[in-house]
């Protein structure tokens, strides 16, 4: 279950991504500092999915906005997962943020 396009990590065919016919993931790359939300998808063409190196195409998803490209394409293409994907990309998202921690002061405390 923890192939690049399972959405959820669960074995049902609904997420995986080798046996259903148009799978979609979401994941995260770490690029340096920088962290990039990769969406997997079966590459569209023949001869790297028969060949099985380029089975999978990775897209690069902005993280920026309310309304992203890349989730309202897969609206279209598996209407079934738009909420889950729509709740796993909010979930990424939050989880890129850094905690801060507020300084409180002693003085206020007595």
């Amino acid at each position: 279950s923890a192939a690049p396009g399972n959405l959820a990590s669960l074995n049902k065919q609904k997420y995986s991504a080798l046996s259903h016919p148009k799978p979609v993931g979401l994941s995260v790359r770490k690029n340096g500092k920088k962290d990039t939300i990769i969406m997997t998808t079966k590459s569209t063409k023949d001869a790297s999915t028969i060949s099985g190196k380029n089975f999978f195409a990775e897209t690069g998803v902005a993280k920026g906005g309310k309304e992203v490209k890349g989730l309202s394409r897969v609206a279209l293409v598996r209407p079934d997962l738009a909420e889950e994907v729509a709740a796993k990309y909010a979930k990424i998202k939050q989880s890129f943020r850094k905690n801060r921690n507020v300084a409180k002061s002693r003085r206020a405390a007595n």
